[in-house]
C-alpha cells in the first residue's frame, strides 16, 4: 500500500534560482512526479534568450551574466514552469527577495493540484508548509548547509571583529534556528546531503527518523579532464571569507613557508574580505574566475583543500577527486572523503593539523598519486546519475 501511494505522488517544488541547475524539478519531471515548478525567474524566456543572442557575453554585466546563466533544462517541460519574471525584477531592483513571490503564487494555486510539496527555502517558507499540510500534502524539505552554521559564523565574527560585517545579531540567528526546528516538524521527511548536515540538525532537534541522506553529485564529463598536475600546487575553489576557512588556509601556508616548503596556494574565488589584510596573506588571490577556467585550475592541481567551518555537501570535492586530486578538508565540508584513503580530514580551525596534512602530501610524490588514484576512484559512485537514482529513491518516485 505504501508503495502505491509513493509512486502516486506529484510533487510541486518551491525553489527561488538555478540551484543545481534546476536537478530537483527535471528529475522529477522525467520521472513523471512534477505537477509543477515555483521559482522567481529563469532566462528561458524569449525576450532574455534574444539578449543573450545580441549582447556579447565578455561585455555583460555580472548580474544580467548569472541572470542568463538561469537555463532551464530541455527536459523540463515549460507548461509545469510557473515563475513570475517582471515581479522578480522589479523587487529586485527594490532590494528585496522574490522568495515571497513563489511562495505567494503556489498557496494561491493550491500547489497546482500536487499531493506532495518539496522546498528547499532556506528560512522563508513556514507558511507554504503550513498550508500544505492544511491540504494533506506530503512535505520534503531540503536542509542545504549545515543547520548551524549561522551560529558557527557569529562565532567567528566575534573572533575576529571588522573582518566581516557583523551579519545578523545572535537573536536573528535564533530565531532562524526555531524556525527550522518548526519547518521539521511540520515536515515529514527531510533531505540532507551529508552526514554532517544530518548531524547538525539532530543536535539542534530534528527527528533523525525523518532525515533521508542523499549526497550530491558532478556532470560526467569531469572524468574526461586528463590530470597534469603542476608540482606543489595547491589550490582552493570557493567563496573567500571566514566561513570557508581561507583564515586558516592563509595561516597553514604561512606556516609550511617558514618550514621551508616550496609550493604555490591558488585561491579561486569571488572574496567577502579584504584579502590585503594580514590574516589572509599566504595564497595567492585569483578572484572570480570563469567556469571554462575553472576545470584548467583542477587539471593543473597537485593538492586540493577546502578547511570550511560550516557547509552543506562540497561539489568542488568531488571534482577535484574526479581529475585525481586529493583533497584535504574538515568534517563541515559534508566531504565523502575518507581520511587517509582519497585526502585527509582536518579539525576546523586547525591551521597546524592543515599544515601537517598538506606537509605531508607535498613531500611525498608517491602517496599523492596513490591517494589521488582512490579519490578518482570513489568519484565515480557520486555521479549526475548517481544523484538522481538516489534522490528518487528517497523521494519513493520511479
Amino acid at each position: 500500500m505504501a508503495e502505491a501511494q509513493h509512486a502516486a505522488r506529484r510533487y510541486a517544488v518551491l525553489q527561488a534560482g538555478a540551484r543545481m541547475h534546476y536537478a530537483v524539478p527535471a528529475l522529477l519531471a522525467r520521472a513523471r512526479a512534477l505537477s509543477a515548478f515555483y521559482t522567481d525567474l529563469h532566462s528561458s524566456h524569449r525576450p532574455l534568450q534574444l539578449l543573450q543572442a545580441l549582447w556579447p557575453p565578455a561585455l555583460q554585466p555580472k548580474p544580467l551574466k548569472r541572470l542568463l546563466g538561469r537555463q532551464l533544462p530541455d527536459d523540463l517541460p515549460r507548461q509545469l514552469v510557473r515563475d513570475q519574471p517582471l515581479a522578480s525584477l522589479s523587487w529586485a531592483r527594490r532590494g528585496s527577495r522574490s522568495d515571497a513571490l513563489v511562495l505567494v503564487r503556489a498557496c494561491r494555486e493550491r500547489f497546482a493540484g500536487a499531493n506532495a510539496l518539496y522546498t528547499n527555502f532556506i528560512n522563508n517558507d513556514i507558511d507554504a508548509v503550513l498550508q500544505a499540510r492544511d491540504k494533506g500534502l506530503h512535505v520534503v524539505h531540503e536542509l542545504i548547509i549545515g543547520a548551524d552554521v549561522g551560529r558557527i559564523l557569529l562565532e567567528e565574527r566575534r573572533r575576529y571583529p571588522g573582518i566581516e560585517p557583523e551579519g545578523e545579531p545572535e537573536e536573528v540567528v535564533e530565531a532562524g534556528i526555531a524556525r527550522d526546528r518548526q519547518k521539521w516538524a511540520l515536515s515529514d521527511q527531510v533531505l540532507v546531503p551529508s552526514d554532517y548536515c544530518r548531524q547538525s540538525s539532530i543536535a539542534l532537534g530534528c527527528d533523525p527518523r525523518k532525515i533521508s541522506l542523499v549526497p550530491y553529485g558532478i556532470p560526467e564529463h569531469w572524468f574526461e579532464l586528463v590530470h597534469d598536475p603542476q608540482p606543489g600546487r595547491i589550490l582552493f575553489v570557493g567563496q573567500v571569507g571566514l566561513r570557508k576557512g581561507n583564515h586558516v588556509l592563509a595561516e597553514a601556508c604561512r606556516l609550511l613557508k617558514r618550514r621551508g616548503l616550496s609550493f604555490e596556494c591558488r585561491v579561486a574565488g569571488p572574496a567577502q574580505v579584504d584579502v590585503t589584510h594580514p590574516l589572509f596573506q599566504g595564497p595567492t588571490y585569483l578572484g572570480q574566475v570563469p567556469r571554462s577556467q575553472i576545470r584548467e585550475e583542477f587539471r593543473r592541481a597537485d593538492i586540493f583543500v577546502l578547511p570550511t567551518l560550516a557547509d552543506s555537501f562540497g561539489l568542488v570535492h568531488l571534482e577535484a577527486m574526479a581529475c585525481g586530486v586529493p583533497v584535504v578538508t574538515t568534517p563541515h565540508c559534508g566531504s565523502v572523503v575518507r581520511d587517509g584513503v582519497d585526502g585527509f580530514i582536518v579539525p576546523i580551525r586547525d591551521a597546524g593539523a592543515l599544515a601537517d596534512r598538506l606537509q605531508l602530501l607535498l613531500e611525498d610524490h608517491g602517496l599523492r598519486k596513490l591517494i589521488g588514484a582512490s579519490a578518482r576512484e570513489l568519484a565515480r559512485d557520486f555521479t549526475w546519475a548517481c544523484y538522481g537514482e538516489r534522490l528518487l529513491t528517497a523521494l519513493g518516485v520511479g
